[in-house]
């Protein structure tokens, strides 16, 4: 995600470009204004060291300029949607690259020019909230906004990231936040079993524990009809 001193910058800038249309019906979920935008490339032409497709991820990288403004957009292509914008000084170009290496998105922004100053952007929002603490609210919000955003575009492949970030949200004392994504995750996907044990911790912790035996006994339901009830933990036993 985008440092606080980033965000800042892109938050009080009215940006537009001029181009291609595949981009034009994304979503926007970055903190520019992008309403009259028009891409100066499409994406079949997307340089390859502009990319990151792998089995879960789809992710562009696009430079836009306006006059002596520009920016790299960061693009989930898989769910069509824009979901970062980073401020470049070249024309024409994303400064970095993406870490091939890497089984999570993480962009190298090159900020200082020649691989001087690499600044790591991860676009995991579980790894992302997994690392912060709760004094670090701003970034949180950050993070919650983006989500929020993105709701409508995630599909059920993307309910495994959705789950682990409503675990880390909820660990970090945002209950009401981390029931959103997950009974969006329930939406995609019924049958998630973890999503219910994890709404279900979410009850007990604000001491509902109606709601709470409710979602405990719809998660033993699932683990019994996956064969799994061995791995069902020993604390949720009182409640069923």
């Amino acid at each position: 995600m985008l440092k606080k001193t980033l965000f800042i910058l892109l938050s009080s800038t009215i940006f537009t470009v001029h181009a291609t249309p595949d981009f034009l019906s994304y979503k926007n979920c970055s903190p520019l204004n992008l309403s009259d935008a028009n891409f100066s490339l499409s994406s079949k032409d997307v340089f390859p060291e502009y990319s990151y497709i792998t089995k879960n991820y789809n992710f562009l990288t696009l430079p836009i300029s306006d006059q002596d403004q520009r920016y790299c957009l960061i693009i989930n292509n898989k769910n069509k949607v824009i979901v970062d914008a980073i401020p470049t000084m070249l024309s024409g170009m994303c400064a970095g690259r993406w870490d091939k290496q890497k089984d999570l998105p993480i962009w190298e922004a090159d900020v200082g020019g020649g691989r001087g100053a690499v600044v790591y952007m991860n676009y995991s929002t579980s790894q992302n909230l997994k690392k912060l603490k709760k004094s670090e609210k701003l970034e949180i919000d950050e993070i919650i906004k983006s989500i929020n955003c993105q709701l409508p575009v995630y599909s059920k492949n993307d309910v495994l990231e959705l789950n682990d970030s409503a675990f880390y949200l909820y660990k970090l004392g945002y209950y009401n936040e981390s029931l959103n994504i997950l009974n969006h995750v329930i939406k995609l996907d019924p049958s998630r079993a973890i999503a219910y044990l994890n709404i279900a911790d979410i009850y007990v912790a604000q001491k509902n524990e109606l709601l709470a035996r409710k979602n405990y006994a719809i998660y033993y339901a699932e683990m019994k009809k996956l064969g799994l009830l061995s791995k069902v933990p020993n604390r949720i036993k009182k409640y069923l």
